[in-house]
């Protein structure tokens, strides 16, 4: 069971993804068919490396939760500010929406739908 209220992924943003790839493979071993088969090691989260893009510049974590929508009106009441709103992923069966913290840090937050 995945747990809620936890770092469980992390998005790694890359100009050239198959050098990234091969960058992070070579020093720590990570391949593209390990991360997305999903394998869990107890104490270490999964993560990808992806295209930049304006809405991707910085590496950001994922936080996984119980109700998406509830957590969105907690971030708004407690001074974060909604960057991406409530998206779902059918594909997945996957909801998720981006926040900005009272730091300025861009973070993911990620539920079934």
């Amino acid at each position: 069971m995945i747990p809620s209220n936890k770092v469980t992924w992390f998005q790694l943003p890359a100009d050239d993804e198959q050098r990234a790839w091969c960058f992070y493979g070579q020093i720590f071993g990570w391949s593209q068919e390990e991360v997305y088969a999903n394998k869990t090691t107890t104490g270490a989260i999964n993560g990808e490396i992806v295209r930049r893009s304006g809405e991707l510049k910085e590496p950001r974590l994922v936080i996984r939760v119980d109700d998406v929508d509830g957590m969105i009106e907690r971030i708004i009441h407690f001074g974060g500010k909604i960057i991406q709103q409530r998206t779902e992923i059918t594909e997945i069966g996957m909801v998720y929406a981006s926040f900005e913290d009272t730091e300025g840090n861009a973070v993911n937050i990620v539920g079934n739908i």
